[in-house]
């Protein structure tokens, strides 16, 4: 009877043992297929899950890119006021030599030269300068002349706008996508793929449009901070020839030559 009792708990642990390492191997199984069967995702792959929108998003990453070199390249010091331009410019001013000062802003195409030159334009015909004028002129001038700096700056900040919206309408078609397959009288297995389909394009979208917004801004915040380091030192440089074309003390006044 003993023995009986014996074989029979043999037989269950055995059994336990073996049902155990059955359901171990299967999990075991199922964990590598899991792992074997999760896709690698391209970008062409995301591209073309997610619909005709990324075609607008691709646009709106190539206008972004094309602002960013365009920046890099004119939003330079060399450009808005060259150091070899302010130099002779300011040895013009201190002679008084206006003729020589309105040449050199003519034959300069900076920023800073269309400042000075629309300055000298409200010089009066007669021997004698007002600083308070020449200054006002300058700054109104300079002030116009920065905000057409900051307007171009303007593009690259609409693309950071449009783009997760962009990314957002192509969310909201998806989601359409999905519950219009739902919704029809189709089998079972063809509502998942509809539904699968709606949710891939939703979240490739707005990847997409996460990703161009991100890069535009980042870049404007940079081109941002460039700008107004540029504007306040180009103002400086400008600055610096009309004091010495009208020197400030006295009257504020001085006779030309």
């Amino acid at each position: 009877m003993k023995t009986r009792w014996l074989t029979a708990l043999g037989t269950m642990v055995a059994t336990t043992c073996l049902r155990a390492q059955d359901i171990a191997n299967a999990a075991a199984q199922a964990a590598e297929e899991a792992t074997g069967e999760l896709p690698s995702l391209t970008l062409t792959d995301i591209m073309v899950r997610g619909g005709e929108l990324m075609k607008v998003l691709a646009f709106l990453s190539f206008v972004a890119v094309a602002l960013v070199i365009f920046y890099a390249l004119t939003f330079r010091a060399g450009l808005l006021f060259p150091k070899q331009f302010i130099l002779e410019a300011q040895d013009a001013a201190e002679l008084g030599d206006l003729a020589t000062l309105r040449d050199l802003c003519r034959e300069n195409n900076s920023t800073a030269a269309k400042i000075i030159l629309a300055t000298l334009e409200n010089c009066p015909d007669s021997k004698s300068l007002d600083y308070g004028r020449l200054r006002d002129a300058m700054e109104d001038e300079g002030g116009r002349q920065a905000t057409l700096l900051w307007s171009r700056l303007q593009y690259l900040l609409d693309v950071s706008v449009v783009s997760p919206m962009v990314g957002l309408l192509g969310t909201v078609w998806g989601m359409m996508v999905s519950f219009s397959g739902l919704e029809s009288g189709v089998s079972i297995i063809n509502k998942a793929d509809a539904l699968a389909s709606g949710v891939s394009q939703a979240m490739n979208t707005t990847f997409g449009g996460l990703i161009v917004g991100i890069f535009a801004m980042t870049a404007y915040d940079i081109f941002r901070g460039r700008l107004t380091r540029l504007i306040s030192s180009m103002e400086s440089a400008c600055n610096s020839v009309l004091q010495r074309l009208v020197p400030v003390g006295g009257n504020g006044n001085r006779s030309l030559r």
